[in-house]
C-alpha cells in the first residue's frame, strides 16, 4: 500500500467502499410495497407482519420542511422533537388544521409508541372540542379523536391500551359531558327512545353522513355505551390473551364491558325511556354482572387468587381451602376488590332496577319534571310526590343503595323540584315529604350543588 500513490490509495478506498455497500444494502434494505426487503427484513417479515411491526415509509412529513431533512440524515428523534415544537405552537394559535396535519406525522413517524396515540387522541375530544362554542364542531373533534386513536390500533393491532381509550371517548365523553343528551342523538339517531323526536334534531351533523350515523365508529348503530362496550372487549380479550395493559389494576380494567350496559341502561331511563324493554336490560346487565364479571379471578398480591362473587360463607371456604390460605384473608381482599369498583352497589342497582316498582318510581319522577317544565305544577307535586314514594319503597327493600350518590341525587332532584313548585304555588313549607330526611342529611354537601345545576338549567325560579 506504502508503494501507491495517493491518487491510487484513493481509488482504493472508494472501491472498497462500494464493496462494502454491497452487503449492507442485501442485508438492510427495507421492505417496501410488494417487496420483501433485504436478509434482516426477511428474517423479521413473519414476526412484523403477526405485531403489525413493518415500517417502509418516512410519514407524511412536510418534504419541504427541517423536519424531513432531519429524517432523511437518520435524525428521527430529533425531527419528532422538532414536529412537537411545531404542535404546540400550532394548538396555542389554534390552528386546527395544521395540528391534524402534524398530529399525523409525529405518529408516523413513531408508530409503535403508545403514548402519542393516546395522548393525541385524547387532547382531540377533551381539549380541542371545549375550544369550540357550536356543540357540532364539539361533537367532530370527539370523533376525530376516537378515530385518531383507532388508526394507531392499525399499528399497533394488540395493544388493550388503545382500545380501551376508544371505549373511554365513545361511553364517558359522549355520555356524561354536559352535552350528552345531544352526542347521544347525534351518535345513534335510531335508538327507540328518539322515535318521537324530529329527524332534523337528530343524526350526525356532518353533511357527509346525511343525518344518519358515522360509519367509521358506529357501523352498527349503535348507543354510544353500547359502542364503547365493544372496544372495551376488544381490550380485554387482547390482555387475557396476554398483551399486557399498564393503565391501572386489573379488577379495574376488566370492568369495563360489563359497567357499559349498565352505564346505558342508567341513561335510557334518564332520556324517558321506560317499560318491559329496559328492566329485561337491566335483568340482562345483573346476570353479566355476576355471572361474567363476578366469576374472574383476580391476583392479589398476596400469593392467592380470588373472584368478587362469592355469595356465602361456604363459597368463601371452597376458596380459601384450595388455596390453601385463611378465610379471613380471601374475606378481606374480596371485600378490598369490591370497594374499588364498587361492586355490591352495581350488583344491587341492577337487581333493584329489573323491578316494575323501581321502574314505575323512575317513570314518575321523570314525568314529574317535564309537567314542572311545562309549568303545570300541580299535576307535577302529585306525580312528583308519588315518584318519590314509589322510590322510599325501593331504598327500603334495598337499602344498600340510599349511600349511594346516584339514587340520592335522584331523590334530591325530586324534592328539590317540589320545594320550587310550593314556592311558586306560595305554599308554606312542608316536612312531611317522602324521603325528606334524606334531604336533612345532605342539606350541607349535595343539596347546594344540586341547587347550582337547578339555576343552570332553569335560570334561579
Amino acid at each position: 500500500m506504502n508503494r501507491l500513490s495517493s491518487r491510487q490509495r484513493k481509488l482504493v478506498y472508494f472501491v472498497a467502499i462500494l464493496l462494502l455497500l454491497i452487503p449492507i444494502f442485501v442485508l438492510g434494505r427495507p421492505a417496501s410495497g410488494n417487496s420483501g426487503g433485504g436478509v434482516l427484513a426477511e428474517l423479521r417479515r413473519p414476526q412484523g407482519q403477526e405485531l403489525g411491526l413493518s415500517e417502509h415509509n418516512l410519514g407524511r412529513v412536510d418534504p419541504t420542511s427541517a423536519a424531513m431533512n432531519l429524517v432523511l440524515l437518520g435524525m428521527r428523534g430529533v425531527a419528532v422533537n422538532l414536529l412537537w415544537m411545531d404542535y404546540i405552537k400550532q394548538q396555542e394559535t389554534k390552528n386546527w388544521a395544521q395540528v391534524r396535519s402534524t398530529t399525523e406525522s409525529i405518529t408516523m413517524l413513531q408508530p409503535h409508541y403508545l403514548q402519542i396515540w393516546r395522548y393525541h387522541g385524547w387532547n382531540m375530544a377533551y381539549n380541542v372540542a371545549a375550544e369550540w362554542d357550536d356543540v357540532r364542531d364539539r361533537y367532530y373533534w370527539i370523533k376525530e379523536g376516537a378515530k385518531f386513536i383507532s388508526d394507531g390500533t392499525d399499528h399497533n393491532r394488540f395493544s388493550p391500551e388503545l382500545n380501551y381509550e376508544i371505549g373511554r371517548i365513545l361511553g364517558q365523553k359522549m355520555g356524561i359531558a354536559d352535552e350528552w343528551r345531544v352526542y347521544r342523538k347525534f351518535f345513534n339517531p335510531d335508538g327507540r327512545q328518539y322515535e318521537d323526536v324530529p329527524e332534523n334534531e337528530k343524526g350526525d351533523p356532518d353533511p357527509r353522513y346525511r343525518g344518519g350515523v358515522d360509519p367509521e365508529l358506529n357501523p352498527d348503530r349503535l348507543d354510544n355505551y353500547l359502542a364503547a362496550q365493544r372496544y372495551y372487549q376488544i381490550a380485554n380479550d387482547l390482555e387475557g390473551q396476554g398483551f399486557q395493559q399498564h393503565l391501572m389494576m386489573r379488577h379495574i380494567f376488566r370492568q369495563y364491558p360489563y359497567r357499559c350496559r349498565l352505564d346505558n341502561n342508567g341513561v335510557l331511563n334518564k332520556e324517558g325511556f321506560f317499560g318491559d324493554f329496559v328492566i329485561g336490560e337491566w335483568a340482562q346487565a345483573e346476570k353479566d354482572w355476576i355471572d361474567g364479571y363476578g366469576q374472574e379471578r383476580f391476583d392479589t398480591g398476596e400469593g392467592f387468587q380470588v373472584n368478587l362473587e362469592l355469595p356465602s360463607e361456604a363459597h368463601y371456604a371452597e376458596l380459601a381451602r384450595s388455596q390453601g390460605v385463611e378465610v379471613g384473608q380471601v374475606r378481606r381482599m374480596v371485600r378490598s376488590f369490591q370497594n374499588v369498583v364498587n361492586y355490591r352497589y352495581w350488583r344491587t342497582r341492577s337487581l333493584s332496577e329489573s323491578e316494575p316498582t323501581t321502574a314505575a318510581a323512575h317513570k314518575l319522577l321523570f314525568e314529574g319534571e317535564e309537567l314542572f317544565k311545562r309549568n303545570e305544577l300541580t299535576k307535577a307535586r302529585t306525580m312528583l310526590v308519588e315518584g318519590l314514594d314509589g322510590l322510599d319503597e325501593v331504598l327500603s327493600k334495598y337499602e344498600d343503595l340510599i349511600t349511594e350518590d346516584l339514587t340520592v341525587e335522584e331523590a334530591l332532584w325530586g324534592l328539590m323540584l317540589i320545594k320550587k313548585i310550593d314556592e311558586l304555588l306560595e305554599k308554606p313549607p312542608t316536612d312531611d315529604l317522602p324521603l325528606t330526611g334524606l334531604w336533612n342529611r345532605h342539606l350541607n354537601d349535595k343539596v347546594p350543588t344540586l341547587q347550582f345545576n337547578f339555576n343552570r338549567r332553569f335560570g334561579g325560579l
